[in-house]
């Protein structure tokens, strides 16, 4: 478990962590999106890929977070 002891080294965690979240719903709503417009399903396939992504972004954070805990 590596400390914190350099305020940059926070940051960059801090901006890791929050990066890892928001692509993993723009990339779950984007893939709804895609989805919904070929299948013809709007917005039931977009719901649930934004809300998978979601789930997979709190899963992916606490991956990472789980170390300092």
């Amino acid at each position: 478990m590596a400390k914190f002891d350099n305020p940059w080294r926070t940051v960059a965690f801090v901006g890791v962590v929050g990066l890892d979240f928001a692509f993993c719903v723009v990339a779950g709503f984007l893939l709804g999106r895609y989805l919904d417009r070929l299948f013809a399903t709007e917005p039931w396939l977009l719901l649930f890929c934004l809300i998978m992504g979601i789930a997979i972004g709190v899963y992916s954070v606490y991956r990472l977070v789980r170390p300092y805990l």
